[in-house]
């Protein structure tokens, strides 16, 4: 059977971007300490096509700020991307890029070059939080930059960070609520992690900045996935993927890291789903889809640990309790996002 998406990643680094904001050494999060050039882009492309089984292809450029490259090489890297396109091999374009880099000239060539979606390295719609982390704009340049995207019919993307210096869940989930005023087609969630050789790093040092915990991670995750859920919105990714540079004692010198932290947010959801609807505590069948068992116990059993009672009810699978529900007894099925 088909995938039904699958990505072409074309990493350009740390190209685009004027300085490093306070959390950032992009190349060690991006994880190469170099880029592709335009004139390789057919062999990666190729490659990934040769083994894709998908029904919809789409190529992605990560890392970096793409409009903040000059225009002759982002001409260059989209006219091999956008051949691809109009042959029909691949579906559509993605790149993120900071706010301040839009303007209409620059949606004007993206759109000639048959881009879909923009993502926005927002990280907070909070003043006093993106002065803190060096962003280099001011929240304005968001709502400016967010409103020509969608007027102009791209996808708009949002990328928002929980735990800058200055940031706390008010702050955090009111940058969560912006995003879905502004009608964001996808979002990703990062959680702020210390990383080597940057200036984060030396506040962390000098005991000037404290991150969040991963308890406090998750619960603030949980909650904003619980509300995109409900706006319609996906959430294509929570926390930095993993790699060998990333990764705690590596280059992650302290946050809250965890190899698999969207498991610990469901883990959570469904937690809070059983304690809500759980309301006899005593010894009752509770169904769940096969595949997310896991979800339901927790990592580690880490659900089971946070409250013993949990072990009186008998677990029950089927193929027929949808994906995010469960059924605690004879009730009726309960979402996670409820």
């Amino acid at each position: 059977m088909k995938r039904k998406r699958a990505i072409i990643p074309i990493f350009i680094s740390h190209l685009g971007c004027p300085n490093d904001c306070v959390f950032c050494n992009q190349k060690k999060i991006s994880g190469t300490e170099s880029y592709i050039l335009p004139e390789q882009m057919r062999d990666i492309i190729e490659m990934h096509l040769e083994t894709m089984d998908a029904e919809q292809v789409e190529i992605a450029f990560f890392g970096g700020s793409f409009t903040g490259i000059e225009i002759e090489r982002q001409k260059a890297y989209l006219q091999v991307a956008s051949e691809y396109v109009r042959s029909g091999v691949v579906e559509s374009i993605r790149l993120s890029t900071r706010p301040d880099y839009i303007d209409d000239d620059i949606l004007d060539n993206l759109r000639e070059h048959h881009v879909k979606t923009i993502e926005l390295g927002v990280q907070s719609f909070s003043e006093e939080v993106l002065k803190n982390a060096k962003r280099g704009h001011d929240v304005h340049a968001v709502y400016k930059a967010a409103k020509r995207i969608k007027d102009c019919g791209f996808d708009l993307g949002i990328q928002l960070m929980y735990g800058l210096p200055g940031d706390d869940f008010e702050k955090f989930f009111f940058s969560v609520r912006e995003s879905i005023r502004l009608r964001a087609d996808c979002v990703r969630l990062y959680p702020v992690l210390v990383i080597k050789s940057t200036e984060l790093n030396e506040l962390y040092r000098e005991l000037k900045y404290v991150p969040s915990t991963l308890e406090e991670t998750v619960e603030g995750l949980a909650k904003a996935l619980k509300l995109y859920h409900q706006a319609g919105i996906p959430v294509i990714r929570i926390g930095l993927q993993r790699t060998d540079m990333i990764d705690l004692g590596r280059e992650v010198v302290a946050g809250p890291f965890h190899p698999a932290i969207r498991e610990l947010v469901y883990d959570d959801l469904f937690y809070e789903a059983i304690m809500r609807n759980w309301s006899t505590q005593e010894s009752e069948d509770i169904w769940v889809n096969p595949k997310q068992v896991s979800h339901l116990l927790g990592h580690k059993k880490r659900n089971l640990e946070k409250n013993s009672n949990l072990r009186k009810l008998i677990l029950k699978q089927s193929g027929d309790i949808e994906m995010d529900t469960l059924r605690i007894g004879s009730e009726d099925v309960i979402s996670i996002f409820e």
